[in-house]
């Protein structure tokens, strides 16, 4: 007969517990919480980096898709630019429909009520109902293209976005396509615009975002504005640059240095440096507006 055979089971000795385990000291502790607080900060900004990419992409497609609509009016318009909705003059002026709504003897969207929750509750069908008013909307029936996520995200809903005369685009036009008319009623100037032939590059800047924060009140008082440090496009919402509108279509991120190179171009009546991307009305050789 064979022998037995112990099963292992049987072998095996109970574990005693090692009285002298080993535990965190404190200092250890210091050094790991320490270690995790230099990881945090490595980390952390990478992501928002790309929260903010993944935002400026959305932004960016926003932007190309208002320069498609842009090129169908003109194409469609004799190669006459949009009104650019520069100031908010009534319609019994003659005012025409801009690129973003038509003029009321109101206000341009009926969202001023003085009254941030009913401002906010009225936002989503209140701005629809305005945006149809422009001549973009038969190119483009999606409010959401008209509107920035980082915009949305960081101010709208906002005691300050509640003082915006303008909530329906965070994205401004280029006064120059008017000709910068001053602060005087566009009428003044029989609201005209230019040719898009008239634009000396296809790369002139026409549209953009400003802030919309402190400082900026007057950003989004209408439609259009000065391409300047005060309402030109935004150094702070996308970290390190912005998004911007060229008349040919493209769109694309141009640096802070570069935005700001391009927003203090000075006037010079002189014609010593000549118009710039930003600063490109035809009817002056700097580019800064109507030359009287």
């Amino acid at each position: 007969m064979k022998p037995l055979i112990h099963s292992k089971s049987s072998d095996r000795t109970p574990a005693v517990p090692d009285k002298h385990e080993h535990a965190f000291t404190l200092t250890e502790l210091l050094v790991v919480i320490v270690t995790l607080a230099i990881l945090g900060t490595l980390i952390l900004p990478a992501l928002a980096r790309s929260g903010d990419n993944n935002a400026r992409t959305v932004c960016s497609n926003n932007l190309r898709q208002l320069g498609m609509a842009l090129n169908i009016y003109v194409s469609e318009n004799q190669d006459t630019m949009p009104w650019p909705n520069w100031g908010n003059d009534p319609t019994f002026f003659g005012c025409p429909a801009g690129w973003l709504y038509h003029p009321d003897p109101n206000t341009p969207n009926n969202l001023i009520t003085g009254n941030l929750a009913a401002d906010t509750a009225n936002w989503p069908t209140g701005r629809v109902a305005n945006l149809t008013g422009g001549v973009y909307w038969q190119y483009l029936q999606n409010p959401d293209v008209f509107i920035c996520p980082v915009f949305n995200a960081n101010v709208m809903g906002t005691a300050r976005w509640d003082l915006y005369y303008n909530k329906l685009s965070t994205y401004l036009m280029n006064g120059a396509s008017a000709f910068f008319p001053g602060l005087s009623p566009a009428n003044t100037y029989q609201y005209r615009t230019c040719k898009m032939s008239q634009i000396w590059s296809p790369q002139c800047i026409i549209q953009w975002e400003p802030s919309g924060t402190s400082g900026n009140d007057w950003g989004y008082n209408d439609g259009a504005d000065y391409p300047d440090t005060y309402d030109g496009p935004s150094i702070v919402l996308h970290v390190t640059g912005a998004n911007v509108l060229a008349v040919g279509g493209s769109a694309r991120f141009m640096s802070s240095a570069d935005l700001l190179a391009e927003m203090n171009t000075p006037v010079q009546n002189d014609c010593s440096h000549g118009k710039g991307l930003f600063w490109w009305s035809p009817t002056r050789c700097d580019g800064h507006g109507i030359q009287e």
